[in-house]
């Protein structure tokens, strides 16, 4: 049987858990109100990143054609059951990597919750590449995200020793590393009834994660190119959503929901 990388292994761990265990997760109220805007009945409509199963249980109440990825076959398969999703859309894929050619350019719209975040330094060009090419021509790639540390990154952060910290943060690259989570007990978060050495294994998984602000994030998705930012929406809860159109024939405008940002 082949290992899974550690991030995959880091999300099967906590799996259906998830969710199931009562933290369900998912875009700040004022994000899913413009991502329910931007659904339309019938469209091929991906959701990348399992884990998120309120804005694929959105999608499917819009009428969408709902397919979701993700590169933990455990997490994957379990939000496909709990969603009733049929076999043929869901897709084990890494969006960092080679994307199936029958995926390419197959969605008109493409939907990920925080899923930037989650990338590492190095694996971010190629994620935003991936998530680019997953859109079809005149489609529109969603993305929401949370610029600089989560509550969680200070916590830890916190009350590790000034070693520890230096191995834990690397500004040089702007990353955080949660594989160097010592052993002893500091703070963790808990979602539902996840916690313990679960969570502490699910977290240390996780291994290196990108920690950027605005500015950074929109100049590496001008470097990737191909995509013109419609709209920055920000919320309360320090997410902010980005709503970007992949260039394409018949692109006459903004779809609904959408207006153009000049800033």
């Amino acid at each position: 049987m082949t290992q899974l990388p550690a991030k995959a292994h880091a999300w099967d761990l906590v799996s259906g858990s998830y969710w199931n265990s009562g933290y369900y997760g998912g875009p700040a109220p004022e994000h899913d109100v413009v991502l329910r805007e931007l659904m339309r009945a019938g469209a091929p409509t991906a959701v990348v990143g399992a884990s998120t199963v309120s804005l694929s249980k959105a999608a499917q109440e819009a009428g969408a054609e709902l397919h979701v990825l993700d590169f933990a076959p455990g997490i994957l398969r379990e939000a496909g059951e709990w969603l009733a999703l049929p076999e043929d859309r869901r897709h084990l894929v890494d969006v960092t990597g080679q994307l199936p050619v029958p995926l390419r350019g197959r969605y008109e719209l493409v939907l990920a919750d925080r899923l930037v975040n989650r990338f590492s330094a190095a694996d971010l060009p190629g994620g935003l590449r991936g998530l680019r090419d997953l859109v079809a021509p005149g489609g529109t790639l969603a993305l929401t995200v949370r610029f600089g540390w989560y509550e969680r990154d200070r916590q830890i952060h916190d009350a590790l020793t000034p070693a520890e910290q230096r191995l834990f943060w690397r500004p040089d690259v702007g990353e955080i590393d949660y594989a160097t989570l010592p052993d002893r007990d500091i703070p963790l978060p808990t979602w539902g009834g996840i916690s313990g050495q679960v969570m502490r294994d699910h977290i240390r998984g996780r291994g290196r994660e990108a920690r950027f602000h605005q500015d950074e994030l929109l100049a590496r998705i001008a470097d990737v190119g191909g995509l013109d930012r419609t709209r920055l929406v920000e919320a309360a809860n320090g997410t902010a959503l980005v709503v970007l159109q992949k260039a394409g024939l018949g692109n006459t405008g903004p779809r609904k929901g959408e207006h153009h940002d000049t800033a």
